[in-house]
């Protein structure tokens, strides 16, 4: 089946941003932001934000500038990026990525500035192949897990859980960590309801049964299903799923019809195929309850002990030395899944 949420526009200037608003036109490489912030390059755009590498100048440090769309600053988009903004600063951990600050420039344009993270997204290693190794998967799901369960403790739901989402962070070329990026779909328990009933909101392919009957349903355990269907997909180089159109997809997920590991890659222990099963599971309550049970579970099944696992080691980052990132590209990937998602809400519900 082909990816269509995986698909995202060329980098370039947005058409959104010219001398009509209240923000710097035209945001090219040079200009101002907010009086803060001076623009590098700009990385991409999707259904709600533009995101561009620019530089802080109270810190002299890069960040990931993330600018709500002037066509998307109605009550609800403004809320939900004020909120990934809350749930950023409630989150502490290195593998979450960090909020650098939030504000609005001219105070009418809703901005986020975060971390600017050295690597490529999990979803570029799984497409450019071939699938990950067992040795090399593990640090990741660990790191991921880790990362997960601390949000988790906090009262967030990540809602859109995938590989686009998950950073291999690099140094010299030695993978050093991960990062989870993109809360803009999460939920904070405290915070109050912002979907509108009818609504789906996600990336169909990673959204469990649950989620994709009410959104409301939502809770850690659908992230575990999440964690389920990225780790078949590192496993294998496939989707869990045979579906050749998005109603195939989601009957195939509320149906519980989940294809096996050994049909897409020959060779691995059957016991990974139960841990990614009971992931996956279409009753919430058989599922692991946590990440790091998830983690654990894998890690038995590949002979592993939590002790043994660990990134690569790599040279100290020099001061000052120029950073590549794939994160502005992969926050866009995510964006432009909200547009796909709306599209598949006005499918499902008219």
């Amino acid at each position: 089946m082909g990816d269509p949420e995986d698909k995202f526009p060329p980098v370039g200037v947005p058409e959104e941003f010219d001398e009509s608003t209240s923000v710097m036109a035209p945001f090219s490489a040079g200009s101002f932001f907010g009086d803060r912030f001076r623009i590098d390059e700009a990385l991409g755009t999707g259904g709600m934000g533009a995101v561009f590498r620019a530089t802080d100048l109270l810190s002299d440090e890069p960040v990931a500038l993330k600018v709500l769309l002037k066509t998307r600053q109605d009550g609800e988009a403004r809320q939900r990026f004020a909120r990934e903004a809350e749930i950023l600063s409630k989150l502490s951990h290195p593998g979450i990525v960090g909020i650098r600050g939030f504000g609005h420039a001219q105070g009418r344009v809703p901005w986020l500035a975060m971390e600017f993270v050295d690597g490529r997204s999990l979803g570029e290693r799984i497409r450019k192949g071939p699938p990950l190794d067992v040795d090399e998967l593990a640090p990741i799901l660990r790191g991921l897990c880790e990362a997960l369960h601390t949000a988790h403790n906090a009262g967030v739901v990540h809602r859109d859980l995938k590989p686009e989402n998950v950073i291999l962070v690099e140094r010299e070329g030695a993978l050093t960590g991960v990062k989870v990026i993109d809360f803009g779909l999460s939920r904070l328990d405290e915070s109050k309801k912002l979907t509108k009933t009818g609504t789906l909101l996600g990336t169909p392919r990673y959204m469990a049964p649950e989620q994709i009957a009410s959104i409301k349903s939502s809770s850690p355990r659908s992230d575990i299903y999440a964690l389920g269907v990225l780790l078949f997909e590192a496993l294998t180089g496939h989707s869990p799923f045979t579906a050749s159109d998005q109603g195939q997809l989601l009957g195939a997920i509320l149906q519980g019809r989940i294809d096996r590991i050994g049909q897409h890659r020959q060779g691995l222990p059957p016991e990974f195929d139960a841990v990614v099963r009971r992931a996956m599971d279409k009753d919430p309550d058989q599922r692991f309850q946590t990440p790091l049970e998830l983690a654990s579970a894998f890690e038995e099944a590949a002979g592993i002990r939590s002790s043994q696992i660990s990134f690569s080691k790599a040279p100290p980052a020099q001061k000052g030395r120029s950073r590549a990132t794939m994160y502005g590209t992969v926050v866009v990937a995510g964006l432009v899944a909200g547009v796909l998602a709306a599209a598949l809400t006005y499918w499902l519900v008219r």
